[in-house]
């Protein structure tokens, strides 16, 4: 079970604890509970929330590998959305979280990667006190790492996407803010692992540095660390949010502000856009298909290999300058649902 859990945390990394922003009117500002927030070009305020706990879901896929997943072989469409045959399978936990054998493969080799990571990370450390700080592991070298395992882990699983317009990512030197719908544990390593190759940060939850390996990661990447209890932590996140993006480097943050329980593209939370406003990057809107499929919400791991089920389609970059955040908001939305399906996007 901890092994279990450790992998869950890891293969979800900042998703599983991704903070997001979503608007509420002025109003709200007198009551004590209410989180901090940035004001808006257009006097609307944006609120942190947190990624909602996990819910069930039980669609899914089978694909190829009867063997190890106990499904029967099929080819699905990115589109499609049927049960899935999960073979022989465990449920773990108060939830019944699914674990198959599929998972459990998965979940062996995936925890091999990240503890060999680990100790090469640890041992740069050892080396770095020995040389003066020569070889001390560098923010982006440990980004570097996570990129590296999201894509050995997806592609040993054959789980790799297909991708779809990265020619409209902006040059590599230029910082941007990628926005993505929201589904599955597996959208974290997909933006991680194939997105032409761009380290990414994210927000995660400042509990996380507690958990062995992932906290050192975590630390060490320098990602935007939040707290759930504290206000000041909450607000000071969006600052390190716009500082991080000044230090030429990525964010992703998932504009929903949680999974979608049933696949559907839910409407959108305003914070994200006042951060790319007042950082001035672009946005790069990212629709991710089929994730889900693959990790639903009621599993532990993932139920079935994703070849020919998942999919990244990138859209062209959203120039913030001179536009409010309301702006913002609806071209974003209208360019990750534009990939979906009708029945995908929630009306």
């Amino acid at each position: 079970m901890a092994a279990a859990a450790l992998l869950a945390l890891s293969t979800c990394a900042m998703s599983a604890s991704a903070f997001v922003i979503q608007s509420s009117p002025m109003h709200n500002l007198h009551r004590v509970a209410s989180p901090p927030s940035l004001v808006s070009s257009s006097g609307r305020l944006h609120q942190i929330a947190m990624a909602p706990r996990l819910h069930g879901r039980t669609n899914g896929h089978s694909l190829g590998v009867a063997m190890l997943a106990g499904a029967g072989a099929s080819v699905v469409k990115h589109q499609q959305s049927s049960p899935a045959r999960l073979g022989p399978h465990i449920k773990i936990g108060k939830k019944g979280a699914i674990l198959n054998p599929w998972g459990l493969w998965v979940l062996t080799y995936s925890m091999i990667l990240a503890f060999a990571g680990y100790l090469y990370l640890k041992v740069r450390q050892a080396l770095s006190f020995l040389f003066l700080g020569r070889l001390k592991p560098t923010a982006e070298h440990c980004c570097w790492i996570m990129h590296s395992w999201c894509k050995i882990v997806l592609s040993i699983g054959f789980s790799a996407p297909e991708v779809e317009g990265l020619e409209n990512l902006p040059p590599k030197d230029e910082t941007v803010l990628v926005a993505a719908n929201h589904m599955s544990w597996f959208d974290v390593p997909v933006l991680h692992g194939f997105l032409a190759g761009r380290l990414l940060w994210s927000f995660a939850k400042a509990e996380l540095v507690k958990v062995p390996v992932l906290g050192t990661y975590m630390q060490t990447a320098e990602h935007i660390l939040i707290s759930r209890e504290s206000r000041k932590s909450q607000l000071e996140s969006l600052k390190s949010a716009i500082k991080t993006l000044s230090l030429s480097r990525n964010v992703f943050i998932f504009p929903e502000g949680t999974r979608s329980l049933d696949g559907k593209l839910r409407h959108f939370k305003g914070g994200a856009f006042t951060i790319a406003r007042k950082s001035g990057v672009k946005i790069v809107p990212v629709t991710l298909i089929g994730n889900d499929v693959v990790f639903p919400a009621n599993a532990l791991m993932p139920l079935c290999p994703g070849r020919g089920i998942m999919k990244m389609v990138v859209h062209p970059a959203i120039d913030p300058e001179g536009k409010t955040d309301e702006e913002l908001m609806e071209e974003t939305r209208v360019a990750i649902a534009s990939a979906l399906p009708a029945e995908k996007v929630a009306s």
